[in-house]
């Protein structure tokens, strides 16, 4: 193997795989990247045999090969070498970089060690505007659990029902559900529930911004791969069953508070400062047309602000979570928000609106519910 590859080709290509490099393991070959050279181009490979990521280069192919080098070393070396053209060369089982000024030399392992790629035959082949499917990621990825007792919760449930492609994720404490139209979403395009899991929505928020107009889709039994662009990122499936989500909506809650969405964060962001480091509850003390946000923590001090909203229901005392409602906030991207509530003891939900639109949700189709917290008294 022998090829001639720019240093910003070079380094552009790791740092899109090298996040898939597992930082431990007990199989010495996860630890290094393939590097295969031919048909006029550089490809790269990492995986950690749960997830891989694929991604090709630019380069000036002298000779085919392939080898497997430490991905870390790699990655360093490439990072600190000027922009210039790199010359590689595999002889044996090392790898020799050679810059304007320097030499280098990897101590490499056979090719034929490095796990073969999943295979995908897929069911399901959709091609989705990237944009909005990073939409769909980011609005939904913070809700997935970390609790590793229910594996199901540690992915987004991908769905594609009523014409629509949603993500589903939940903790048990908050709920995200974000929505896009497609055409080729139907109920019976997927059979059983397909959970994709936190790391591999991780890695497509990171890469779907840079990935051009479209990803390609592909789904079967057992795995998931997206085409972006050069990159194919190829993930197994969490095996469900996934909870049934539209069991928890609450479908009476009559009381309606429309909110500047910013004005909201940044009160929340400042009364949370004193909110207990567990539980961050702080309490909405709403009345008509205003909403008094209150903190008051024994070994913290206390906290008071209060907001002009749209409210012309009943007077409520309830309790949230600022973290969760924050993380919410940050999602949508609409001036003002809509939260529906019922009791105290109700989940709350949040639907972004138009400017102005007091009931009608807006098209970009996100639903959020939070739990709320008992309140002390």
């Amino acid at each position: 193997m022998k090829f001639s590859v720019a240093q910003n080709e070079l380094l552009q290509a790791l740092q899109v795989i090298s996040s898939a490099v597992p930082s431990r393991t007990t199989l010495p070959v996860l630890s290094n990247i393939l590097v295969e050279a031919g048909d006029g181009a550089l490809q790269m490979t990492a995986t950690d045999l749960d997830l891989s990521i694929t991604t090709r280069a630019t380069a000036e192919v002298k000779s085919d090969g392939s080898l497997t080098v430490p991905a870390k070393k790699l990655f360093e070396l490439a990072r600190k070498l000027p922009k210039e053209e790199l010359k590689l060369e595999a002889k044996d089982l090392t790898l020799i970089v050679v810059s304007k000024t320097g030499r280098f030399k990897f101590l490499c392992i056979r090719p034929e060690e490095f796990p073969a790629r999943p295979t995908v035959a897929p069911d399901v082949h959709l091609t989705i505007d990237a944009k909005a499917f990073e939409r769909l990621v980011r609005r939904t990825v913070y809700s997935v659990s970390t609790d590793e007792s229910r594996p199901a919760l540690n992915g987004a449930l991908f769905q594609l029902v009523e014409g629509e492609i949603r993500l589903v994720a939940t903790d048990g404490h908050r709920l995200a559900r974000a929505s896009l139209k497609h055409p080729a979403a139907t109920k019976n395009a997927l059979k059983g529930d397909v959970i994709l899991p936190l790391k591999a929505l991780n890695h497509l928020a990171r890469l779907l911004p840079d990935c051009g107009e479209n990803v390609t889709v592909e789904l079967s039994k057992t795995h998931a791969r997206f085409v972006l662009g050069s990159t194919t990122l190829t993930t197994k499936l969490i095996e469900g069953p996934f909870p049934n989500y539209e069991q928890v909506l609450p479908k009476n809650n009559n009381k309606h508070l429309v909110v500047n969405k910013d004005a909201m964060a940044a009160a929340l962001d400042r009364v949370s400062v004193f909110s207990d480091s567990l539980t961050k509850q702080v309490k909405f003390a709403i009345s008509k047309n205003r909403l008094r946000l209150v903190v008051q923590t024994p070994d913290q001090g206390e906290a008071t602000e209060d907001l002009d909203v749209k409210y012309d229901a009943d007077d409520l005392d309830i309790g949230y979570n600022a973290v969760y409602l924050l993380d919410i906030l940050r999602t949508m991207d609409t001036e003002e928000v809509l939260v529906q509530l019922n009791t105290p003891v109700t989940a709350g939900l949040l639907v972004p609106v138009a400017s102005g639109d007091t009931k009608t949700p807006a098209v970009e189709n996100l639903l959020c519910l939070v739990m709320p917290l008992r309140l002390a008294g």
